[in-house]
């Protein structure tokens, strides 16, 4: 039926347990609110980018180590903060057996930023590809079509065989529709929940209905 999964990575695959601002005020020594803009415009800039670039444009009188140093540490501790929902990996090994397909993960985000959290998972222990929009590929964020063009080539599948899940359903769901994959608008949870066989799963998928699930649920 599906002979790739994509996922999305925040809210979808893990979730933190730390508050930005908080975290921000502790790194750098400022709120949060007097950078966000130029902050969000570089961390959500729309092409290859690191996360550096964020940190150079809020505080230009900080010495090139300094700023190298504190990113460094910003992105390891916002890493050290995030949690994987229960039961995820085994739901995406579940999926991969069930299906014989490809996995993959599609987080928008700096390359640094996003590596920095994806390491910490151990994502690629558990997925056959992931890449952040700030990466010298795809360089591009969702929402996007054109996005997921790019994963259709570089690993050689076709979207009618094609399946997204992810929490956001202007990002991930509306734009892998659009682009003629199937689409699974999920909220996932750690609260105890009945036992959710694959079918029920994949009924939600054809119904496109916004699912509430607890990844540990999930049985053949």
């Amino acid at each position: 039926m599906f002979k790739t999964i994509v996922f999305d990575l925040d809210g979808t695959i893990c979730h933190h347990k730390a508050s930005y601002s908080k975290m921000f005020f502790e790194i750098f020594g400022e709120q949060f609110n007097k950078h966000s803009d130029t902050w969000l415009r570089h961390i959500l800039h729309n092409g290859e980018h690191t996360g550096l670039e964020a940190v150079q444009s809020c505080f230009p009188d900080m010495r090139a180590d300094e700023q190298e140093h504190a990113l460094a540490t910003f992105t390891q501790r916002w890493a050290e903060a995030q949690t994987p929902f229960s039961g995820i990996f085994e739901a995406i090994a579940l999926l991969k057996a069930n299906f014989d397909c490809q996995i993959g993960v599609m987080t928008n985000g700096p390359s640094n930023f996003q590596w920095a959290v994806m390491n910490k998972l151990g994502i690629l222990d558990h997925v056959d590809f992931a890449y952040a929009s700030g990466d010298t590929f795809p360089a591009e964020c969702k929402p996007s079509v054109s996005l997921l063009r790019k994963l259709e080539n570089k690993h050689d599948f076709i979207a009618e065989t094609a399946l997204f899940i992810g929490d956001n359903l202007e990002k991930d769901i509306k734009p892998a529709r659009e682009a003629g994959w199937s689409a699974l608008h999920v909220a996932p949870h750690d609260q105890k929940a009945d036992a959710l066989p694959l079918k029920n799963f994949t009924e939600a998928i054809a119904q496109a209905e916004s699912l509430e699930v607890n990844w540990s649920s999930l049985t053949a």
